[in-house]
């Protein structure tokens, strides 16, 4: 609700805008007033000049055909400066004058009325070309004025679009450029209409014949520095000349939180391979005290053949060599685990996908002998070069591996079968089991963050697969296996381009 207060100020805000507004059109009224009657005493004033120059001068000339002649100047005074009515005016004086002069000087009345006649007419004649002159004059000043406004009124919409814009010609030649430019580019618009755009955009230097939109291209500031922009070019046709305009947006700070995501998805990764490992304690844990109990077996065995001093030298022998084994066994799984959860933030590079499935089956399938579970593998030959993060896979196929293991915890037919083959000009790697499958109230949301089928799941570990997956310019998907179990396939790109056959 409103106070009183308010309200008597918004109403004198009001009545003091309507007062300044009539009391513009009445200054414009009056001033028009002013000037019609400023021409109109100027033009007559004209006239009676004209008619004393004719009393003053017929005496020497002795004839009346100047008499019209010396009355034009203010018709021609008024019509022009004036328009219609100083013209009007002017002439009707002029008119009466010359009637009653020539009257004075006893012309024939006939001559008299003809000549009047034909002055009028004149006159009226004259009147008109300057009303029309003057208007069209208004006309021409108004149209100047909505050319000035609208190029004002442009510009300033140009100025105010956050990308930078810059118009060229068909030579390359800066014909306009934005305050937004000069912000961007750090450059002044005075200073750079009239430059080749190669100096500061070279991907302009030869546009494209059709529009583009969102090229990658680096633009040079006026400190020599560089910037990566995000550019869009369009083409236009004025006044029968083809000019380029194009469109820049800063994507500096678009960079900065890409580099930034991807680091973030690179923690996540590092942590989910950590939380992998955590949960995997106790397996690798036995699986680590397997060979180091072996060794200390074969060494003490090889100790007290050495104090019985039997003779038996080639069963120490063998007794180290077992101990040796199993120590590159622990060896072995102490570095695929040290491997596993580094941070794995190398580049993509050539990679063997027999090796890389060797390599993470011998971590992810610790202990699983004890489960009773029958692992296969069928890999193709034809598809074992691929561009990948090692890391990264491994990751993908530790988490699908050991989601398979889970699966078939209550199964009695225990089967996990990892397999590559071709598939579209790309690698495919799929990890099939025959466990309880997926239920499909969560079958359509399996691969988004939060979705998990466990009890204690966390349900990342699958939406960090598919981002990986994706990454790497593949795709990952599930199906449901027609005699119970589930196939977790995914895709990445073979290293050498072949016709495959599926």
């Amino acid at each position: 609700m409103h106070s009183p207060g308010r309200s008597f100020s918004v109403r004198a805000r009001t009545s003091l805008r309507d007062l300044w507004d009539l009391s513009n059109q009445e200054i414009m009224v009056r001033t028009r007033h002013r000037h019609l009657v400023t021409t109109s005493l100027v033009a007559l004033g004209l006239v009676i000049l004209g008619a004393l120059s004719r009393c003053l001068i017929s005496p020497l000339l002795g004839s009346t055909r100047t008499l019209f002649l010396l009355l034009l100047p203010g018709v021609l005074v008024g019509a022009v400066t004036g328009g219609l009515f100083p013209g009007l005016a002017a002439a009707t004086l002029a008119s009466v004058v010359g009637s009653l002069l020539l009257t004075h000087d006893g012309a024939p009345q006939i001559e008299n009325w003809v000549e009047t006649i034909l002055f009028a007419t004149l006159c009226v004649l004259i009147t008109c070309g300057g009303e029309w002159l003057l208007r069209a004059r208004k006309r021409t000043t108004a149209m100047a004025q909505r050319i000035l406004e609208r190029e004002t009124h442009l510009r300033s919409i140009l100025d105010a679009v956050p990308d930078a814009i810059i118009i060229l010609d068909e030579q390359g030649i800066v014909q306009s450029f934005s305050h937004a430019a000069e912000m961007l580019l750090r450059r002044k618009a005075t200073e750079t209409i009239g430059e080749n755009i190669a100096a500061i955009v070279p991907e302009l230097a030869t546009p494209p014949a059709v529009d583009r939109q969102r090229l990658a291209a680096i633009a040079r500031r006026g400190d020599e520095t560089t910037i990566p922009v995000d550019l869009s070019i369009g083409h236009l046709t004025s006044g029968g000349h083809s000019f380029v305009i194009a469109f820049l947006r800063d994507l500096t700070e678009r960079e900065e939180a890409d580099r930034r995501v991807r680091q973030l998805q690179a923690e996540v990764m590092h942590i989910s391979r950590l939380s992998a490992m955590g949960e995997m304690a106790a397996t690798l844990a036995h699986e680590l005290n397997q060979p180091l109990t072996a060794i200390t077996n074969f060494l003490n065995g090889g100790r007290r053949l050495l104090q019985a001093e039997t003779g038996q030298n080639k069963r120490v022998q063998e007794a180290m060599d077992k101990a040796a084994a199993q120590a590159l066994r622990a060896g072995q799984i102490i570095r695929s685990l040290r491997d596993f959860v580094s941070r794995g933030e190398g580049e993509p590079g050539l990679q063997s996908l027999t090796e890389l499935v060797e390599e993470v089956a011998a971590l992810a399938l610790v202990g699983i002998a004890e489960r009773g579970i029958d692992v296969s593998f069928r890999l193709d030959s034809r598809v074992d070069k691929v561009i990948a993060d090692k890391i990264q896979i491994q990751q993908v196929l530790l988490n699908l591996i050991r989601n398979a293991v889970d699966s078939m915890e209550d199964c009695e037919e225990r089967h996990l079968i990892v397999a590559v083959e071709a598939f579209e000009s790309m690698a495919r790697i799929s990890v099939t089991d025959t466990g309880s499958g997926v239920s499909p109230e969560i079958m359509h949301r399996l691969f988004e963050p939060f979705s998990t089928t466990k009890d204690h799941g966390m349900g990342v570990g699958l939406s960090i697969c598919r981002t990986i997956v994706e990454a790497h310019g593949g795709r990952i998907w599930v199906q449901q296996k027609p005699g119970g179990g589930t196939s977790f396939l995914f895709t990445i790109p073979c290293a050498l381009i072949e016709e495959f056959s599926e």
